[in-house]
C-alpha cells in the first residue's frame, strides 16, 4: 500500500480524535448539569451532598467553562494545522498552549475525564515528528514517558485516593435507570473508542514514519549513484576536452614551429655550402633564416595567446578574476569574497595565466570537493613576495591527497618560481607565495 495511505489514515484518526474527545467532554459536562437540576427538581439536594466526598463546583461553572477551554484547545490545534508556516516562530508556544488547555478542561470537568491527553499527545507527537524529523530523540523519549504517565496519574480512580472529588457515577446514581444506562454507555463507548483509535492512528503513523525513511534511504542511495555517475562523466569529459587540447596544440605544433623549424635546418645547410663558394649569396639566405625565425616566434606566440584563458584575452587579472567570480555566483550558490590588494602590480602573460588559472583551480575545488558556501580571496605584497590566501567554509579533508588538480597547481607555480601550501581546519586554506621581480610593481 502507498505510504500516503497510511499518512491519511493518520491524519483521518486525528481528526476522529477530536470529535470522539470533543463529545466526551460534552457529555460529562452535561451530565453534571442535568444530573444536578434533576437532582434539584426532586429535592434530593441534601442526599447528594451526603454522598459526595466534597462539596462540588456549581454545575453551571463546570459545563460552560470546560466546555471554553475545550474551544481553546480546539482553536490551537487548528492553528498548529493550518498556520504552520506563518506562525513558525510561535510553533513551541503554541503546544504549550495545548498543554495548558488540557489542563484547565481536565480541572473543569473535576478530573472525570483524562482522555485529552491522547488527543493533545497525536497533535504535538505527530506534527514535530513530520517537520522537525525526531532529531530530538532524548527528548522525545521523555514527552512520550510524561504523557503516558500523565494519563495513568490522572485516572480519576487513583486521584480519588489521594485528593477527595466529586464522583461523576454519584451523579449518574439520581437519574433514572433507563437514562442512567444509555448516558453510562455512551460515556463509556466515547472513552474506549478514544484509546482504540489512538492506537489505529500510532500504528499507522509508524508504519508511514518507516516507509517514509526506508524512501528516502532508497532517494539517497540512488542520488548517490547518480552523483557518481556524474562524476565519472566529468572526468571522461575532462580527459577527453584535455585529449583534444593536446591534438590540437600538436596541430599548432606541426603547423607553425615543425614548419619554421623545417626551413630553418634546410637554410643552414644551404649555408654550409654556400659560405665558401658566394659569401653574398650566404648572407642573403642567412637574412631569409632570420625572417622564417621571426615568423616562428610570432606563430609560436600566437599559439601561446590562445591558450590564455579568455577573461584575461579582454581585460586585466583583476577584472578577469571578478568574471569568474560572478559566473561562479550566477551557477551556483557560492559566493566569492575578493580582497585585491594588486592594483599596483603590473605582470608578464605568463604569471597573470598561472595566478589567474590557480585561484579558478582552488574555487572550483571549494565548490566541487568542499561543497562550500563562501570563499575568501585575499591577494596582498610583501617586499619580496605576492602572497595569495583562499579560504573557503567547506567540508575540507582528513588526509589530503594530491590529485590532478593540486598537481597542476603545484607545477605551474614552479614555472614561475611559486610555492604553495595546504592546509584544512574548519574548511580548506591555500596559501601561495610567488618572488617578485624589479620592474613589476608600478
Amino acid at each position: 500500500m502507498n505510504t500516503r495511505h497510511y499518512e491519511r489514515y493518520a491524519s483521518w484518526c486525528k481528526t476522529l480524535l477530536i470529535i470522539i474527545n470533543s463529545l466526551a467532554v460534552l457529555v460529562n459536562a452535561t451530565i453534571y448539569l442535568f444530573a444536578s437540576k434533576y437532582i434539584i427538581a426532586t429535592n434530593q439536594s441534601h442526599r447528594l451532598l451526603e454522598n459526595l466526598s466534597v462539596i462540588p463546583q456549581s454545575p453551571v461553572l463546570v459545563y460552560w467553562s470546560s466546555l471554553s477551554f475545550l474551544a481553546g484547545l480546539l482553536v490551537t490545534i487548528y492553528l498548529r494545522q493550518h498556520l504552520i508556516d506563518s506562525w513558525r516562530g510561535h510553533y513551541d508556544w503554541l503546544a504549550l498552549m495545548e498543554v495548558l488547555f488540557f489542563l484547565l478542561t481536565f480541572v473543569a470537568l473535576q478530573f472525570s475525564y483524562n482522555g485529552l491527553i491522547l488527543l493533545v499527545f497525536a497533535d504535538i507527537f505527530y506534527s514535530y515528528t513530520d517537520f522537525y524529523t525526531l532529531r530530538r530523540q532524548k527528548t522525545w523519549f521523555w514527552f512520550i514517558a510524561v504523557s503516558f504517565g500523565l494519563l495513568l496519574l490522572t485516572n480519576f480512580d487513583l486521584l480519588s485516593l489521594l485528593i477527595k472529588l466529586p464522583d461523576l457515577s454519584v451523579y449518574l446514581d439520581f437519574i433514572p435507570m433507563s437514562l442512567r444506562v444509555a448516558l453510562t454507555f455512551i460515556k463509556n463507548f466515547l472513552g474506549i473508542s478514544n484509546m482504540v483509535v489512538f492506537l489505529v492512528s500510532l500504528v499507522a503513523f509508524v508504519i508511514y514514519s518507516v516507509s517514509e525513511n526506508h524512501k528516502i534511504e532508497e532517494e539517497l542511495r540512488m542520488a548517490d549513484r547518480a552523483n557518481q555517475e556524474l562524476t565519472a562523466y566529468v572526468s571522461l569529459a575532462e580527459k577527453m576536452a584535455e585529449d583534444r587540447e593536446r591534438k590540437r596544440i600538436a596541430r599548432e605544433i606541426h603547423d607553425t614551429l615543425g614548419h619554421a623549424l623545417t626551413g630553418i635546418s634546410a637554410g643552414i645547410d644551404a649555408v654550409k655550402v654556400l659560405i665558401d663558394l658566394n659569401p653574398d649569396h650566404a648572407k642573403k639566405q642567412l637574412q631569409n633564416i632570420s625572417t622564417v625565425v621571426r615568423e616562428g616566434i610570432q606563430d609560436v606566440r600566437r599559439s601561446l595567446e590562445k591558450l590564455r584563458p579568455g577573461a584575461l584575452e579582454r581585460g586585466s587579472l583583476k577584472e578577469a578574476l571578478l568574471k569568474m567570480i560572478a559566473d561562479y555566483e550566477s551557477l551556483s550558490k557560492l559566493q566569492v569574497v575578493l580582497d585585491y590588494d594588486w592594483d599596483q602590480v603590473d605582470l608578464d602573460i605568463a604569471k597573470e595565466d598561472v595566478v589567474f588559472r590557480v585561484i579558478q583551480e582552488s574555487v572550483t575545488n571549494s565548490l566541487r570537493h568542499g561543497h562550500a558556501k563562501q570563499v575568501n580571496i585575499k591577494m596582498t605584497t610583501s617586499p619580496d613576495t605576492y602572497r595569495i590566501v583562499i579560504s573557503d567554509n567547506g567540508q575540507g579533508c582528513q588526509n589530503l591527497t594530491y590529485g590532478y588538480g593540486l598537481t597542476q597547481m603545484q607545477e605551474r607555480l614552479a614555472v614561475i618560481g611559486g610555492q604553495v601550501s595546504f592546509e584544512s581546519i574548519d574548511g580548506f586554506e591555500t596559501r601561495i607565495t610567488i618572488p617578485k621581480r624589479k620592474g613589476e610593481e608600478e
